[in-house]
């Protein structure tokens, strides 16, 4: 990872500041202005007005950063202030399987046509069945429904 984006995730999830300017947004993820504004059309990203301006929330610009970065480029770029800003349910752990070989290689070839690793691929599919599954999940996962609305409040979140 380099410098810039180290610097990038920090700012987004180690500034004290509850909102950010649109422009600030645009930089620390990555995008142009045009973009942003763009993603907020669409409602991928949820910019509220302010007395300063539109401006996007600290919550939501650190959703659109785990969009943006896999978990793991963030928690290496944070470091061991990682588990100062990063709930214990949502820090990475190591998981070891055993499955069939052809479903490893399955994987593999998925996170090449991804441009991604295996862990971001089972992510994703596993974030899926989270969803499918989150009603059932809710009662027998400890700390199942913080990890469905982090960073985002419950009201935040439906909007």
């Amino acid at each position: 990872m380099d410098d810039s984006t180290r610097s990038r995730i920090r700012h987004i999830f180690l500034s004290p500041r509850p909102n950010f300017a649109l422009m600030t947004a645009a930089e620390v993820l990555g995008m142009t202005l045009k973009d942003l504004r763009h993603e907020i059309g669409i409602g991928a990203i949820v910019a509220v007005p302010t007395r300063l301006g539109q401006r996007i929330s600290k919550e939501e610009l650190i959703a659109a950063a785990l969009q943006v970065w896999p978990a793991a480029v963030i928690e290496e770029a944070l470091g061991d202030d990682a588990a100062a800003v990063l709930p214990e349910v949502l820090r990475l752990v190591e998981l070891r399987a055993r499955i069939p070989r052809y479903q490893r290689d399955m994987l593999h070839v998925l996170a090449g046509w991804q441009g991604t690793t295996v862990d971001e691929v089972l992510t994703r599919e596993l974030e899926g069945i989270a969803s499918a599954y989150s009603g059932q999940l809710a009662g027998a996962v400890p700390d199942f429904g913080l990890a469905m609305r982090w960073p985002l409040r419950g009201a935040e979140r439906a909007g």
